[in-house]
């Protein structure tokens, strides 16, 4: 037997059965309560004053602020710019850092361990002042490129630009790149 027959069989009228589900949605019955499109009747809150008034004493706390100082750069403040005390710094760096480097053979030694290279050049950067763009982390494969880049007088103060490097890099670029600049 059907479930429509058994609820009409119980004497509910066919008016009673459809209009019972709409009660029950909009009433704090089970249905009302997983119904979330139910209207429910809100409870009247009680508006009270503010309770601050002009009499309280207003609480005032007694904090003194210090500066604190300023963050400390991990790296060097001044560029060194001296040639032999360049070349001594990252020496020094590569025979710390690189196994098996020594006086003879610290200049042709291959970094091809991405720790190492790390190492390197964090702590060169750190000695010398001078930082070393993302471009150019690439073309370090030996200690050699690494002194080479200290050595040379390109600094990061110099503002270089896309048009500056390609330029300078015409040769070695890919054909089919090329730059517009914005007009």
């Amino acid at each position: 037997m059907f479930a429509c027959q058994r609820i009409a069989a119980s004497a509910i009228s066919k008016r009673q059965f459809h209009t019972i589900p709409a009660m029950l949605a909009e009433s704090e019955g089970l249905f009302g309560k997983l119904n979330p499109w139910a209207k429910k009747e809100q409870p009247q809150q009680q508006v009270t004053p503010a309770q601050h008034t002009s009499e309280e004493a207003k609480v005032t706390f007694n904090v003194k602020y210090e500066d604190e100082d300023d963050i400390v750069s991990w790296k060097r403040t001044d560029i060194l710019t001296d040639a032999a005390e360049l070349e001594s710094t990252v020496k020094s760096v590569i025979l710390q850092h690189v196994q098996g480097a020594n006086e003879t053979n610290w200049k042709d030694l291959p970094v091809s361990d991405i720790n190492t290279k790390f190492q390197i050049l964090k702590e060169s950067i750190k000695q010398t002042g001078k930082e070393v763009p993302n471009y150019e982390l690439d073309g370090f494969e030996t200690t050699r490129d690494v002194l080479d880049f200290f050595k040379s007088e390109k600094t990061l103060a110099e503002k270089v630009t896309v048009l500056d490097y390609f330029e300078e890099n015409r040769e070695s670029l890919p054909s089919n790149l090329t730059f517009a600049p914005k007009q």
